[in-house]
């Protein structure tokens, strides 16, 4: 009744020996029942044709061989595969398969494992089912580490902020241990350079490029030197105490003093300054280095290029000038202080652990009011001077008492310097003008000689002009926009409370407080200043 020919098509064929079927039915279920069970049967090819029933031969199945379908995912990091099982045809072989994956576009990341457990589905399944599994994998691109430099020495600050415990698990606030000191040729730092990470590839096999790592520089500081036979070592040159330094470590020599009073008169020094005690009224304390107080500091002046730290307070009084007191204390570097009272603070950033009153405070970055795991500490009248960004548990008090907050001030000095650019470009055209003028002159002298050498000396002056004229605009710009971002990027934290007679301003935007405000944070949003509530 049914034969397949050589197009692997099940054909059924009206003759003497076969008439035809009495319906579709019969011959659907006949398939069903015959050696062709397990093709593809043509159902709706087979119902058309019985309702005129007017053939002699009819395809009634054929045999489909199992084949795979791919899916490359959109980011093309994945690719899952869709086994169609034969119907009555071939199954398909790992060989096959692999064929039909290339074919598709796929080209790496293929797992052989779940490709031969997906084929093997069909030893197991009915004729034209269908099986998914992911195939095939991308791998992700590796970035690079970034460089970093590795310390092999303990600094002076960090010693300092290290209290000695004693054997009863106490600390000694004045016991700070063996000083932290260096010999010559002793290794400071080993720098690690960024490697460059490991590239990936998606299914399709495309390369993804990894993302090298940011390298760090490495800079030797005073006393210190690189190691010539290992660019990756810093050295020390002389003996010392470390301290950090930019990109690096410097190493200086120390002066170490218990008191510094009249008996000890002012000190004075190249390198970094160790205080055991305290430093009394009327004193002055220089140093290149650091300085570090282990005990208080009374209406005296403290200056270093370093940082200063203090572990104890600051003590000073208001002089017969109300804006003038009488201890002072400036670096460039970090001021570190537990607590200060009628002191002018002023440093790169500045940490006070308890609170500051009746204090002026003048930051280059940040100010930051409270120690890191209290949020309590006060600013207690006085004035900030200028900062950046500012953190502190409550400023002013419930009384009143005048307060001054001021921050992004140092824009006004980008400002003044914009536009003495301004100004310059505008002198610049007028000697360029006056210029042009005296060129006319200069051609109407009748000496040919003394002609030449004004026009030569004219020429030179216009041609410094136009080149100011190129530059000074990129200046101004320059300093504009540097201003904007100091602007923009001020901030004023506070994590308690804001009292009344509290008087904010952020560069030229003022705002005082007439009463008792919640936790909140000050910006400047479209050019006045923006109160931000925090709801805890």
């Amino acid at each position: 009744m049914f034969k397949l020919n050589n197009k692997n098509q099940v054909v059924l064929t009206i003759d003497a020996e076969n008439p035809m079927p009495p319906s579709a039915d019969f011959v659907l279920q006949a398939l069903d029942h015959s050696d062709f069970c397990d093709c593809f049967v043509l159902k709706a090819d087979v119902l058309a044709a019985f309702k005129d029933a007017d053939f002699v031969e009819l395809v009634v199945a054929e045999k489909r061989n199992a084949h795979l379908e791919v899916a490359i995912a959109d980011d093309k990091m994945s690719a899952k595969a869709t086994l169609y099982c034969a119907y009555g045809g071939e199954m398909i072989n790992l060989d096959q398969a692999k064929e039909q994956l290339s074919q598709s576009g796929l080209q790496k990341g293929i797992d052989d494992t779940q490709l031969e457990s997906l084929l093997a589905q069909q030893f197991e399944s009915l004729p034209g089912a269908t099986h998914k599994k992911q195939i095939a994998k991308g791998h992700e691109s590796q970035p690079g580490k970034d460089g970093y430099l590795e310390k092999h020495v303990t600094t002076l600050a960090e010693r300092i902020r290290e209290p000695k415990k004693q054997e009863d698990g106490s600390v000694d606030m004045r016991d700070f241990g063996k000083l932290a000191s260096v010999k010559v040729g002793e290794l400071l730092i080993t720098q690690h350079f960024a490697t460059l990470g490991h590239d990936g590839y998606d299914v399709v096999g495309e390369i993804i490029k990894a993302k090298p790592g940011k390298d760090c520089k490495l800079i030797a500081g005073d006393g210190a030197h690189i190691n010539p036979k290992n660019p990756s070592q810093l050295l020390a040159s002389i003996a010392g105490v470390p301290v950090d330094s930019n990109h690096g470590m410097r190493v200086d020599d120390v002066f170490t003093i218990a008191d510094v009073n009249v008996k000890s008169g002012h000190i004075e020094f190249d390198g970094s300054i160790i205080i055991t005690h305290n430093v009394e009224p009327g004193m002055k304390v220089t140093a290149k280095g650091d300085i570090n107080v282990m005990g208080t500091v009374e209406s005296a002046e403290l200056s270093a290029t370093g940082s200063i730290i203090i572990k104890q307070g600051c003590i000073g009084h208001q002089l017969k000038n109300e804006d003038t007191l009488s201890c002072v204390i400036d670096c460039k570097g970090e001021l570190e202080v537990s607590h200060a009272q009628y002191t002018y603070l002023a440093g790169n950033n500045i940490k006070i652990q308890k609170q500051v009153s009746h204090c002026q405070l003048k930051a280059k970055n940040h100010i930051k009011i409270g120690s890191p795991d209290s949020r309590k500490g006060k600013l207690i009248g006085g004035k900030v001077l200028d900062c950046k960004t500012m953190e502190c548990g409550e400023v002013g008090t419930e009384k009143g008492a005048p307060t001054q907050v001021y921050l992004g001030q140092s824009a006004f000095l980008l400002k003044e310097k914009a536009d003495e650019v301004f100004e310059k470009m505008q002198s610049t055209n007028k000697l360029l003008e006056q210029l042009e003028t005296d060129f006319d002159k200069a051609l109407m002298v009748e000496d040919a000689e003394k002609q030449q050498e004004l026009l030569i000396e004219i020429s030179d002056q216009q041609a410094h002009c136009e080149k100011l004229i190129e530059l000074l605009p990129a200046h101004a710009a320059k300093f504009e926009k540097a201003a904007h971002y100091i602007t923009n990027f001020c901030t004023l934290e506070i994590t308690n409370a804001m009292h009344p007679n509290v008087e904010l301003k952020i560069f030229n935007k003022g705002f005082k407080a007439a009463r008792e405000y919640p936790p909140l944070s000050a910006i400047i949003v479209k050019g006045k200043i923006d109160l931000a509530f925090k709801t805890t």
